[in-house]
């Protein structure tokens, strides 16, 4: 019996781009699969897709923008309730450009040898060529607090992930997570830790979902001996400004560091109340 995959994209206002994606990269893919694209937009702008895509995908429109997370669950459910369900799933973006047609196929390879691992991505590099993933682990103090205030003290060392580290295939750990633009795991993996958390709009899905994994005992992996390239925030960048996505990247990590890593009280009114001080300051 042949193994499947469930590639799921979720879609903004940018049907031209997803239209592009499904049309001319997944094709790419050598590996079994079939192609669910969850709109987010209102139901008139689901014509465009529709019209596009017409037998090519399985559309589910959720008639609002309910966020990535949502999203991404409103697609798995329509993958279940189909009678042959697929053995892996795959949560991409449409600013991915497939450079290597294999990458699925080396990437479930990786995951039959080890059944320990429910969640593996491939190197993310932007059309820079600047790496996107794997990134360093950062804590919530790291992350939205001291970037402003170690500045002020002279303090603040950007953290670089070793070269040595994203080089090699190695389980992540909490020393760096990989990114959320290409999430390859098993269904049965995806079901068994309750798949993403519907709390967040936008940012920190990946590592909520390495949490929830990591609570059923499995674990994350980067394979670094394949990539490829993102276009990083085509769609927000274009329907959201760069102060709602900062505020939008803060309420996430809030919710994710408080939720699964326990962040005080303290660190989460430091955090709101310096993403408050940039804002009147210009900053």
């Amino acid at each position: 019996m042949h193994q499947r995959l469930a590639i799921i994209i979720v879609s903004y206002g940018n049907s031209a781009q997803t239209i592009r994606f499904v049309t001319q990269e997944c094709p790419k893919i050598t590996f079994p699969h079939e192609v669910i694209v969850v709109d987010n937009g209102p139901d008139d702008a689901s014509k465009e897709l529709e019209n596009g895509l017409k037998h090519v995908v399985k559309l589910v429109c959720t008639g609002e923008n309910v966020g990535f997370a949502r999203g991404n669950i409103a697609g798995v459910q329509a993958v279940m309730a189909e009678v042959d369900k697929p053995d892996f799933l795959l949560f991409v973006n449409n600013d991915i450009v497939f450079t290597d047609p294999s990458v699925v196929d080396k990437l479930v390879q990786v995951l039959e040898v080890h059944p320990e691992v429910g969640l593996i991505g491939p190197r993310v590099v932007g059309l820079d060529g600047g790496l996107q993933s794997p990134e360093p682990y950062l804590s919530f103090c790291q992350r939205h607090i001291l970037p402003y205030w170690g500045t002020l003290l002279n303090n603040n060392r950007k953290k670089e992930l070793d070269p040595k580290e994203y080089a090699r295939n190695a389980i992540s750990g909490w020393h760096y997570r990989i990114m959320g633009s290409f999430l390859l795991m098993r269904t049965e993996d995806y079901l068994l830790c309750g798949g993403f958390d519907p709390g967040t709009f936008l940012f920190s899905e990946e590592s909520i979902l390495s949490e929830r994994l990591a609570k059923v005992g499995k674990k994350v992996w980067y394979e670094s001996s394949v990539s490829v390239l993102h276009e990083h925030a085509a769609t927000t960048s274009k329907y959201f400004d760069y102060a709602r996505i900062r505020r939008m990247k803060l309420e996430s990590d809030i919710y994710y560091y408080r939720n699964y890593r326990s962040v005080s009280s303290w660190e989460i009114a430091l955090a709101r109340f310096t993403l408050w001080l940039k804002e009147r300051l210009g900053r």
